[in-house]
């Protein structure tokens, strides 16, 4: 890549000014793949294909800027080294939301490549603060080829270790709100799409929010975990609800040095934890 200032990096292929329609599917044709076998059935895990890690922070880099600010703002402030400031104080310095927000971007790519649903919006673009972390259910998509509309509710989880307990706290997360998503998210992801005047898929997260929308048998939780260890094992433990009509899915990055690859994601638009 060819530097800019203030430490941002201009993609190789890309004048400075462009920004590039990245399509997050990249993440897991270059950088990742899907492991053949697991130790548990029925949980998705995916590791690093070998010596592709560059290939990932690069990919992971232009993601960031999507995901925080936004490529259309990206471009209107004259593409990545001029609006280098505003992607860079967007971006969480704490190590903890750091992992954390890195977790649900993931999240969201892997729902919208290697699954039938798709998230409507990138919701890390209205963080307020870049040191929080956002209230609500962490990722929501829809499968709307077929009606009655299905819903994902997904809770993330990024461990350097990830346990049983970690386990045990996203499935507590996920049964809140009697298993549904949380209504607070629905009308977030509503105003927001109305906002971008995508009003057809806006009117779709309104009718959702009414009462009796959402049935059981058209709710899926996930649990998806970046994990420095496999964690299927203890994903695997996840396979009934108490909502006996939900149902019940997992799936997991696993990263070697968990710390030092979230630290190295961010550092690819030089912001230090």
């Amino acid at each position: 890549m060819a530097s800019s200032e203030k430490g941002t990096q201009v993609p190789q292929g890309k004048k400075q000014g462009q920004v590039s329609k990245l399509d997050g599917r990249a993440l897991f044709k270059k950088w990742l793949k899907a492991a053949k076998k697991t130790s548990s059935p029925g949980v998705s895990v995916y590791t690093e294909r070998s010596d592709k890690r560059s290939i990932g922070l690069s990919i992971l880099r232009e993601l960031l800027g999507d995901h925080f600010v936004g490529e259309e703002t990206i471009l209107k402030a004259g593409g990545y080294s001029k609006s280098a400031a505003i992607i860079a104080n967007s971006l969480p310095t704490n190590k903890r939301v750091q992992s954390g927000d890195l977790g649900e971007l993931l999240a969201t790519e892997y729902l919208n490549s290697e699954t039938t649903f798709a998230v409507p919006i990138k919701k890390l673009r209205w963080k307020d603060d870049r040191e929080t972390a956002m209230r609500g259910n962490d990722v929501i998509g829809v499968d709307n080829r077929e009606k009655p509309i299905r819903v994902m509710k997904v809770e993330c989880k990024s461990r350097a270790q990830f346990s049983k307990a970690t386990v045990e706290e996203a499935a507590t997360n996920l049964e809140l709100h009697d298993g549904r998503p949380n209504p607070s998210t629905l009308a977030f992801i509503t105003k927001r799409l109305y906002e971008e005047k995508r009003d057809d898929e806006a009117k779709v997260f309104q009718d959702l929010q009414s009462g009796g929308a959402i049935s059981a048998e058209n709710i899926t939780h996930l649990i998806f975990a970046l994990a420095g260890n496999d964690p299927s094992s203890h994903l695997a433990n996840w396979s009934k609800s108490k909502f006996h009509e939900i149902k019940r899915k997992s799936a997991a990055i696993v990263v070697q040095g968990h710390g030092d690859f979230v630290t190295a994601v961010y550092e690819t638009h030089g912001t230090k934890s």
